[in-house]
Parts: C-alpha cells; structure tokens; sequence
C-alpha cells in the first residue's frame, strides 16, 4: 500500500530556514545603512543648493538683489528664496529625505536660520558662515560653512 507522503524532509525544512534568515540579516543590516544615506543625501543637496544661489548671486551682481537658503529649525524641508528690494519671494522648497529632521540651523546674520548671498563680493561670500545638522535615527551629520568663501565642509563630528 502506497501512502503519500506528507510535510517536509529535515533537509528541506533547513533549506527554508536559512533563507529566511539571509533574508531578514539582509534586510535588518540595510536599514540603517538606507539611513545613513538619507542623512548623507540631505548634506550633499544642501550644499548643491547653497552653490546654486551662490552662484545665481554672483551672476547677476545686483547691489539690492540677494539669493538664499531658510532653513527652520525642527523641520524636514527647507526654501531657497530671493530677496530683491524689501520683498521675499521663495523659489524653491526643498523635502529632505524620509525620516531626516534639522535640528540646528545658525547662520551669521539678522536671521540666524537663513544664509543669502549677494553679487557684493568678488568670491561669493555668504552674510555670515554658519552650520546646519541634520538628524535621523541613524545619527547626525552636520554641513559647516566658511564665512568668508561659503566653502561647505560635512562631519559628523561635534555636531551641535
């Protein structure tokens, strides 16, 4: 009498096992390493965006036209926004990615979470240099900026 046969050999039961295991190793070891580059991601298009008005400002050379970045504290987005006269009229709003929080943003200047920069001087140089830090569940990584150049510098060490 044949019977079929029923439920798993011990070998076949391993085989699964070892694949679900890959699986969620691989899973649980690149979720912090998407993290780090969501926070990786935000620096490097702070900086595009600081570079673009940067350049904007010194293309034009207007005395009473300025570009800039505002950048609030607790948020997850940021403006890039021109200033010409007294009025301020925002270009762009930038989204970081999921999850990426600023947590300080202080700039020289009368309003310490924006840098903007005028065709003034010859380099470039924004109204005053100053650091951003960006926070996630994976850590922080901070964007410094120069005073005198705008030169952006990324660490991840003595973030305030």
């Amino acid at each position: 009498m044949d019977r079929a046969q029923t439920g798993a050999t011990l070998l076949e039961v391993a085989v699964a096992l070892s694949i679900a295991a890959t699986t969620a190793a691989l899973i649980w070891r690149t979720e912090p390493l998407g993290a780090r580059l969501a926070l990786r991601a935000a620096s490097v298009g702070l900086i595009s965006d600081l570079r673009l008005v940067q350049a904007r400002a010194i293309g034009e050379r207007s005395l009473d036209r300025a570009y800039g970045l505002e950048i609030p504290i607790g948020a997850d987005r940021y403006t890039l926004f021109v200033r010409s006269g007294g009025a301020r009229v925002p270009l762009r709003l930038r989204t970081l990615p999921p999850g990426v929080r600023v947590t300080y943003a202080r700039f020289g200047g009368t309003n310490s979470s924006s840098v903007f920069f005028t065709g003034v001087s010859l380099f470039g140089a924004p109204s005053g240099g100053g650091t951003v830090t960006f926070t996630n569940r994976a850590g922080r990584l901070c964007v410094r900026i120069a005073p005198a150049t705008a030169r952006p510098r990324v660490s991840n060490a003595n973030c305030p």
